[in-house]
């Protein structure tokens, strides 16, 4: 994925377990993003140089969005899922990160184009089949970069436009959030994961 403007966003593939059963392969996950994370900051600390709150350690705010332990930390987000972990840090001046990334063949995908047919939604354009996808992971990167109740998803936000489909397959989505803010939001397909970041 094309570097989102104003963040630095990293991915990696957790090690496949064999016969793992669910909270196995959920910690797999959890731990892919913190590897990414820690590439992301190792990319951050090469093009900013270094400062004090990459040492810090990650704890959760109130609503469980993650942040550095530290005052002059950048805006930070992390998804996980199986068999993809993502980390994204803010660049200076940056006040949001959002990052978010599902599985291609996720079986939600019938339920979101029912509730993008109410909304209207499934009538923009988009570039190809995995748009419901698309259009969720866009919506819940715009959640984590607000840090904003998990609940706002189906309710509050609304894909409002779509930009046609550039190399690679990606596509811009422009999503209005519930406190009225427009996020650009860029989303692909990449393997088996459809995957968005926003700033």
């Amino acid at each position: 994925m094309p570097a989102e403007r104003g963040l630095v966003v990293r991915w990696s593939t957790p090690a496949p377990i064999a016969g793992a059963d669910l909270r196995a392969r959920r910690a797999a996950g959890r731990l892919a993003s913190r590897v990414a994370l820690a590439e992301a900051i190792a990319a951050w600390r090469a093009a900013f140089g270094d400062a004090g709150w990459q040492r810090a350690p990650v704890v959760h705010d109130a609503t469980g969005a993650p942040r550095f332990d530290h005052p002059a930390a950048p805006a930070i987000a992390l998804t996980h899922t199986a068999g993809l972990g993502g980390g994204a840090i803010a660049m200076p001046g940056v006040p949001h990160a959002g990052i978010d990334c599902e599985p291609a063949d996720a079986r939600g995908a019938s339920a979101l184009r029912q509730i993008a047919a109410r909304s209207g939604e499934d009538r923009l354009e988009w570039c190809d089949d995995a748009w419901p996808l698309r259009m969720w992971c866009a919506k819940e990167a715009v959640v984590k970069a607000e840090r904003s109740p998990a609940d706002l998803l189906g309710r509050s936000l609304r894909v409002e436009r779509v930009h046609p489909a550039g190399a690679g397959g990606v596509q811009r989505v422009e999503v209005r959030s519930h406190l009225g803010r427009a996020f650009s939001v860029v989303t692909e397909v990449a393997g088996a994961h459809v995957r968005a970041v926003t700033a």
